[in-house]
């Protein structure tokens, strides 16, 4: 095998999917080069017509003899309901016994509900996560598809976990995922946060402002800027070169004056103009809004290889660099050929999960990384954190109730990297691992003794992830960056907030905007890169198990939400524009909005002609309008947008009954008519509708609880889920394993080099 054909050369994939999520899985798969075969789902053809297919679809022959491909398959990828007949997992399996069968569904096996993000986000919540961004009030669409990626992530994730066990036990199985459960990661101590303090008033979101540190401002020109300087540092330095450190000694009973003063210098200068002060500092956290063009444009996105052109189409690029095998990216398909992914031993059944044995040692702190490493640890790796003196500084936020959810499953040693004696400590462990994950910036690694270099020296076979902001290469590499950059730089949070105002504004605007965007720019970037950085760790073992050798991968922030902004980073010649979510941002057009019901608010789904003709008989809807004219047609946008006359329609429609009524109309019907203000996306999971998708865990502080279970299925279960850790609790237990005597740990703890709790 040759680097020029990726990692997974010779592997066959047959997707026999409908939608973004499963194909941007096998999307990557093809990327990272295996040969994948497509046979479209009849039932889900209008998928194919989105802009985004054309990125999607890449890289993928198109099959002509389904029976033989299945019999021949490594992975047989479906989303189900299906329109292929024959396809279910026992009728494969009897003409493929190793195939590695992997379904997505909308909601579980039992649910009738469509494969779709927008009905999804309805239910679990997250729609009405959103209230507060515009004034109206009610739930607002959920415009960035975050679970779509999170599930592409997923699934991705979950096939190359069994074509690893398969590689040691020559066994196939089938993995389960679904749609819902790509909504688990956005849960950000919400659920949790609800159960041990269940009694604590919730604030009206309509009233929350920004906090300093992450606020949204305007500039001289009306553009605006996302800060990002959660840390007390970045803070100091953003305040130091807008000349306003002096106001920092009266923090935090002066904040209304302060945000004041910082809302109103910042229109002194241009957009362009700050920025060139913040680079040239090096240690502020801030990046324009921009539009999905202007994303496409970006220096950094261009530099990191995070956008490239194919056959006229602009889209993007490799989901993670692999330095020593890369992707390689086409539209053609990958070539049949051998490869070690043939090899196989006797088959002998699963009896663990598929990362057994695999030990993951995670240097990295807040949310992406951490999040991305616990997922590893739900597939069962052994996931060690090193943290600081005192912890992760996660943990001293929010009462630690998000670092709990960050942190489940792991076992955790606090190590004063600066120290000598915990360089040695941290390279001991490092020499014992698989795989290596942190987010430090370029640079510190190297200071800290820890860089790729020096580990690979003592672990020629460490695959080790870098996750950063910005990626190692362009003008953004050194600086740092939180999750509201991406959601800006992406164009998702601007999209989300109906847009930034371009006109200059007054103080009382000035605050109304700011609060407006922060609150559309909500937590998703950070889970939108844990994904990617669970999914590149695991591309990382793949391409060790076949080339025997470790290497250096780069994730970054960046990269991680443009793919989860996949829907729109795209472009070519015709590609129709995105429809505005319009007023109170209830969604893009009459056939994908929420809509005020006789009591609660109801969100309606239907995107194709079957679906229309199903809503319309079952609900009683007479209309002489067909905004699906024929088969294989796209949508008539002057039939069901803005404004129209189908939405005005829908609209009296829906206010004749109740949102519960509409949905036990609709229920089992495979229409998306779903109620959509019942909860949000914490309360869903902690309640009774999310109870199948959470398991009780004990806590040392926080008592018993219950967690999000695994996002993947395997063939043997995951009994061993455990709650968050605590810093340093493994601390003695695992420099006994490195052979350290008692009374050396001992001096290590007195000496400061050593925390626990």
């Amino acid at each position: 095998m040759t680097e020029s054909v990726g990692p997974l050369a010779g592997l066959r994939v047959v997707d026999l999917s409908a939608g973004p999520a499963a194909g941007l899985a096998t999307m990557v798969l093809a990327d990272f080069g295996a040969r994948v075969t497509r046979y479209p789902d009849p039932s889900g053809s209008h998928a194919d017509r989105l802009p985004s297919a054309r990125m999607w679809l890449r890289g993928k022959a198109e099959g002509t003899d389904l029976s033989g491909d299945l019999t021949a398959a490594d992975v047989v990828v479906v989303t189900a309901p299906n329109g292929h007949a024959g396809i279910d997992y026992e009728s494969v399996r009897r003409q493929n016994p190793s195939v590695v069968y992997a379904e997505l569904t909308a909601a579980g096996a039992g649910s009738s509900l469509p494969m779709s993000e927008p009905v999804l986000a309805a239910v679990t919540g997250r729609m009405q996560n959103l209230t507060g961004i515009a004034p109206e009030g009610g739930p607002h669409f959920a415009a960035v598809p975050v679970a779509s990626h999170a599930s592409a992530q997923n699934l991705l994730s979950g096939i190359l976990a069994a074509i690893l066990q398969r590689r040691r036990t020559g066994a196939g199985q089938k993995l389960t995922t679904s749609l819902l459960q790509g909504f688990m990661p956005y849960d950000q101590g919400q659920s949790l946060f609800l159960q041990v303090r269940p009694d604590r008033p919730q604030p009206d979101p309509a009233t929350i402002m920004p906090t300093l540190n992450y606020h949204p401002v305007q500039c001289a020109d009306g553009k605006w800027l996302q800060l990002g300087n959660l840390l007390p540092h970045l803070f100091e330095s953003f305040m130091r070169v807008i000349g306003l450190e002096d106001l920092i000694e009266g923090l935090p009973e002066t904040t209304e004056a302060v945000r004041d003063r910082i809302l109103e210098t910042m229109q002194a200068r241009s957009r362009d103009e700050w920025m060139a002060l913040f680079v040239r500092d090096g240690g502020i956290a801030a990046h324009p809004y921009l539009t999905a063009p202007e994303t496409l444009a970006d220096p950094d996105m261009a530099a990191n290889g995070h956008v490239l052109t194919l056959d006229g189409v602009t889209q993007l690029g490799p989901v993670a660099r692999l330095t020593r095998t890369p992707a390689r990216v086409t539209t053609e398909a990958k070539p049949e050929m051998d490869s070690a992914w043939r090899i196989r031993p006797e088959a002998v059944e699963p009896d663990s999960l598929p990362l057994a044995g695999v030990t993951v040692l995670e240097l990295a702190t807040i949310i992406a990384s951490p999040l991305g490493a616990s997922f590893l640890a739900d597939l069962g790796a052994r996931v060690i954190k090193v943290e600081a003196i005192g912890g992760d500084p996660y943990r001293h936020m929010a009462g630690g109730i998000g670092a709990t959810r960050c942190n489940q499953g792991k076992e955790s040693i606090s190590v004063d990297l600066k120290h000598p004696a915990g360089q040695k400590i941290v390279r001991s462990l490092a020499a014992q691992a698989d795989v290596l994950i942190h987010n430090y910036r370029p640079g510190v690694p190297e200071r800290l003794g820890i860089d790729y270099p020096s580990l690979a020296a003592l672990n020629p076979g460490l695959v080790y992830v870098s996750a950063n902001g910005y990626g190692p290469d362009g003008p953004g590499a050194l600086r740092p960056s939180t999750h509201p950059i991406p959601g800006a730089a992406m164009g998702g949070a601007g999209y989300q907030a109906g847009g930034p105002p371009e006109a200059l504004l007054d103080l009382p605007g000035l605050r109304e905007a700011a609060r407006r965007l922060m609150r559309a720019n909500e937590v998703n970037p950070d889970p939108n890169t844990a994904m990617v950085v669970a999914s590149a760790s695991l591309l990382g073992l793949a391409a060790r198990a076949v080339t025997g050798e470790g290497q250096q991968i780069f994730v970054d922030m960046f990269g991680a939400n443009a793919y989860a902004n996949f829907d729109d980073l795209i472009d070519y010649a015709g590609k129709p524009e995105r429809l505005p979510l319009g007023p109170g941002l209830r969604g893009p057009s009459a056939l994908n909005r929420l809509y005020p019901a006789a009591e609660g608010w109801v969100f309606l789904g239907v995107y194709c002609r079957e679906e229309w003709a199903r809503f319309c008989a079952l609900g009683g809807f007479e209309t002489d309008m067909q905004p699906f004219p024929a088969d294989g047609e796209a949508a008539d946008e002057a039939v069901i947008g803005h404004g129209s006359v189908l939405m005005e329609a829908l609209g009296s429609y829906f206010g004749e009954r109740t949102a519960d009524a509409w949905e036990t109309l609709f229920e089992d019907s495979g229409v998306g008519c779903v109620r959509a203000d019942r909860a949000n996306t914490g309360e869903f999971f902690a309640g009774p509708a999310g109870a199948e998708w959470m398991v009780p865990v004990t806590h040392a502080e926080l008592g018993t609880y219950l967690r999000h279970g695994p996002m993947l299925s395997f063939q043997v279960p995951n009994t061993d889920l455990r709650a968050g850790v605590r810093a340093g609790v493994d601390g003695r237990r695992l420099l006994a394993e490195l052979g350290y005597p008692a009374k050396e740990v001992d001096r290590l703890f007195e000496a400061g080099v050593l925390f626990s709790v």
